[in-house]
């Protein structure tokens, strides 16, 4: 089966789960409660452990204490800045298209976490975090601030020295460029902050989501070294965003297979980290988001079929300037030049507190016109396309 009729019949298939049954639920809710009792079988008979983090000495450690990290995938810390430190962290690896450690689904760190933290994005050569939540939401704190604001002075976690050299306001998140120093040694750390992700909910407008995570791609530089994304509990949003990533790298890929579903995909993804993609909501916006970019790639290859070929070459100058303006349009902001060396299910007890005043944020990088979610549209793949129909 064609790319092109895999996409078809997805969005298809996601049109009819919107429908609604005799008791008024729809596809998306029956579905999420099957993966709900699947998750729940996995708690109860231990098929995926977490004695390490059940251990007394990293209870502490977990910010929420039914969202464990499970010990077969979970991430281990070999760089130790103090003869004290331990291997453990509340994060675990989550497989990609491109190797079995493309993500690092954490928790946003705590205020005895943080020290870890910045070891994980240090050992595991991270160059791109993405931060799904705010730090006080509803009146709760969800995430330790690891990073100073924009205009203060560096901050200092153990041996790690972080300071903002720059940040850029967006439709809904921001990008900060972070420097990271640790042992004499200095690396860029870029922070893609989506704020206006509702806990417990999904945000009006998945655009943005999009838009975030085709930034995120363009300034990932290595595919051997993970995206560490984190909400609250990472899980619900971190999850979704790793469901949307993983998915569109395929598409690009052109390697959507035809059983291709999403129920399949964050099953798998649940047995990597606990409770990915946690309501029902955020699978329904993963199923929303991922139909979207299929649209937007039936697009392309529709644009595809236009070519008039004659005796091998394109007759339509007027299309081949129009393909070419396509690509400058989707093309990301310039980067600044990168150095480098080398829950509704949990339950903890959260302080309550008042959220901190804003701060403005001054646009320092370069701005950039809002994405067009590039996807796989070059001149050439478009003559390949056509000569394979042809």
């Amino acid at each position: 089966m064609e790319q092109e009729e895999i996409l078809r019949k997805f969005i298809q298939r996601v049109q009819a789960m919107k429908d609604t049954d005799h008791n008024g639920d729809d596809n998306f809710a029956s579905d999420f409660m099957r993966l709900r009792r699947l998750s729940s079988k996995y708690r109860t008979e231990k098929i995926y452990p977490t004695v390490i983090g059940e251990k007394e000495e990293n209870v502490k450690k977990n910010r929420y204490k039914d969202i464990l990290p499970f010990d077969h995938s979970r991430v281990k810390l070999t760089l130790k800045t103090l003869p004290q430190d331990s291997d453990y962290i509340n994060a675990n690896f989550i497989k990609g298209v491109h190797g079995p450690q493309a993500y690092v689904a954490t928790q946003g760190p705590l205020a005895n976490t943080v020290v870890d933290f910045w070891r994980m994005i240090w050992e595991y050569n991270v160059a791109i975090i993405v931060m799904a939540c705010r730090e006080f939401e509803m009146g709760r704190k969800k995430c330790e601030r690891y990073w100073p604001l924009h205009g203060e002075e560096s901050v200092t976690f153990g041996p790690f020295q972080i300071s903002c050299e720059a940040e850029q306001a967006r439709t809904d998140y921001y990008i900060r460029m972070l420097l990271l120093e640790f042992q004499n040694e200095t690396r860029r750390v870029y922070q893609f902050h989506y704020v206006n992700w509702p806990d417990h909910d999904v945000p009006s407008s998945f655009d943005s989501i999009l838009d975030m995570i085709s930034l995120m791609r363009e300034y990932q530089e290595h595919e051997d070294v993970p995206i560490c994304i984190h909400c609250s509990a990472g899980c619900g949003r971190t999850g979704a965003i790793c469901a949307i990533d993983y998915t569109w790298n395929l598409l690009k890929a052109g390697k959507i297979p035809e059983e291709f579903n999403v129920f399949n995909l964050i099953q798998d993804m649940r047995t990597q980290r606990h409770s990915a993609v946690q309501t029902k909501e955020q699978y329904e916006l993963v199923h929303r988001a991922i139909a979207q970019l299929f649209e937007k790639q039936l697009q392309k290859y529709e644009s595809c079929t236009d070519w008039k070929i004659a005796d091998g070459n394109e007759t339509s100058t007027e299309k081949t300037v129009n393909s070419v303006d396509l690509e400058k349009q989707d093309s990301p902001p310039p980067k600044p030049p990168r150095t480098r060396s080398c829950l509704v299910e949990g339950d903890v007890k959260e302080e309550i507190l008042q959220p901190p005043e804003a701060h403005p944020v001054p646009p320092i990088l370069t701005p950039s016109p809002p994405s067009a979610y590039p996807t796989v549209t070059t001149v050439q793949y478009c003559r390949e396309i056509f000569n394979y129909k042809s």
